[in-house]
C-alpha cells in the first residue's frame, strides 16, 4: 500500500517554506504571486485576492476582507504574476544505487516533494516529469499540494529498469515545455555530458531557468572499498572483479574530473548547479540553495 507521507519531511519542509523560492528573473503568470512580470504597459488594477503566506508585505493585506472572513487575504493587481516550476526526476537504473544512505532515487524523491510543497505553499504552481531514456510519467502543473503527494506515489510505484538518455529527453521536453519556467532537474547526470548540455541549451534557448541537482552517494565520491569487489554496471549487464585499493586513486581522479566538468559547464552556461552529497540531509542542500536565491 502506498504511503504518500513516505517522502514528506514536515519539519524540513516547514523550514524551507520560511525561506521560500523566488525566480531570479522575470516570469509570466496568471495574476497570482508577487513576482515581476515581463509584460509592461497594462493598467495596474485590482484583480482579486490570494491567501497570505509568510514573507508577504503586510501592507497588501485586505483588512476589510479580514473582518468579513477572518482570513488574511492579500490584494492582487493585474501586473502581479506567478511562476511555474517544473521538476524533472531521473528514474533510470543508476538511480537505484544504494549504500549506507538509501537509494539515490529515494533521496531525489525527498527533494522533489519538498520543492513541490515550497512552491505551492507560496501560491505558485508546479508540475513534474519522470524520465530515463524517455519521459515515463507526467504530473500536470497545479497550484495545490496534491502535486507533492502524486510525486511520492509515482516514485513508490516505479521500478527503474532502463538507461538514461539525458540529452534526448531534454530536447523532447523542450518541445512541450511551453512558456518560461524554473526547471529543476534531479539526476546523477551519468552519461555523455556534451549531449546532456546540448539538450540543456535547447531549454535555455526558450528562456527557461535551469537548476541542476546532481545526486551522488559518498561511496561514489571516495570509492572507499578495501579488498576484492565485483563492480556491476549500473545501466547495463557488465561485471568486473577488481581490488578496490588498487584502482581507488585512478577511479577518484576520473570521477572527480567528471564532476569538475559538470560544474564548469554549468557555470559557463549560467546554470545553477548543486552537488547533492547524500551524506548530508537533503534539506541542507535545499536550504543553502534557496537562501542563495533569496539574496540574488
Amino acid at each position: 500500500m502506498k504511503n504518500w507521507f513516505k517522502y514528506f519531511d514536515g519539519e524540513t519542509i516547514a523550514r524551507l517554506a520560511q525561506i521560500g523560492m523566488k525566480p531570479s528573473g522575470l516570469v509570466e503568470g496568471n495574476l497570482v504571486g508577487d513576482h515581476r512580470s515581463p509584460f509592461h504597459g497594462f493598467a495596474i488594477e485590482f484583480a482579486g485576492h490570494r491567501g497570505y503566506v509568510p514573507g508577504d508585505d503586510v501592507k497588501h493585506i485586505d483588512w476589510k476582507a479580514y473582518y468579513k472572513t477572518e482570513k488574511y487575504l492579500v490584494k492582487q493587481y493585474s501586473q502581479e504574476t506567478n511562476f511555474i516550476a517544473q521538476i524533472l526526476v531521473d528514474i533510470s537504473e543508476s538511480m537505484k544505487f544504494s549504500n549506507k544512505h538509501g537509494s539515490k532515487l529515494d533521496y531525489a524523491a525527498f527533494i522533489a516533494t519538498a520543492i513541490a510543497y515550497v512552491v505551492t505553499n507560496q501560491s505558485d504552481s508546479v508540475g513534474a516529469c519522470f524520465f530515463d531514456d524517455r519521459i515515463r510519467g507526467t504530473i500536470p502543473v497545479s497550484g495545490t499540494e496534491e502535486v507533492a503527494a502524486k510525486i511520492s506515489n509515482f516514485i513508490q510505484e516505479v521500478e527503474p529498469k532502463s538507461p538514461s538518455s539525458l540529452g534526448t529527453v531534454f530536447n523532447h521536453f523542450a518541445e512541450q515545455a511551453g512558456r518560461r519556467k524554473i526547471i529543476f532537474i534531479i539526476s546523477d547526470f551519468f552519461g555523455d555530458l556534451d549531449a546532456t548540455f546540448d539538450g540543456l541549451k535547447r531549454l535555455m534557448d526558450d528562456k527557461h531557468e535551469l537548476v541542476l541537482m546532481q545526486i551522488i552517494d559518498p561511496l561514489e565520491l571516495d570509492f572507499d572499498i578495501p579488498g576484492r569487489v565485483e563492480l556491476i554496471e549500473l545501466e547495463g549487464s557488465g561485471r568486473i572483479e577488481v581490488q578496490g585499493n588498487a584502482i581507488r586513486e585512478a577511479y577518484r581522479q576520473l570521477f572527480h574530473d567528471f564532476l569538475d566538468k559538470m560544474r564548469e559547464k554549468s557555470l559557463a552556461h549560467s546554470i545553477d548547479y548543486i552537488l547533492c552529497d547524500m551524506s548530508r540531509p537533503f534539506g541542507i542542500h535545499l536550504s543553502e540553495y534557496l537562501s542563495s536565491r533569496a539574496h540574488k
